[in-house]
């Protein structure tokens, strides 16, 4: 099992933005945090997502021969 560690989008967002994007980690059962930011103009976007030491490998399937 990997680690879980938290991942912070670095921009501040709109509500709208803000609630878009923790929908759609909450529809993939993954843990979010929504956090006011220090002006009060947006809010910062944190969710708990897995971290593992080897980067997964791309799937060949669609890919053409000619290019491997």
């Amino acid at each position: 099992m990997a680690k879980l560690t938290w991942f912070t989008y670095d921009t501040v967002m709109t509500t709208l933005e803000a609630d878009t994007i923790i929908k759609k980690y909450t529809s993939q059962n993954i843990q979010t945090q929504k956090q006011l930011s220090a002006d009060y103009t947006g809010w910062y976007v944190s969710a708990l997502l897995p971290e593992y030491r080897v980067e997964p490998r791309a799937s060949r399937t669609w890919q053409n021969p000619m290019w491997r």
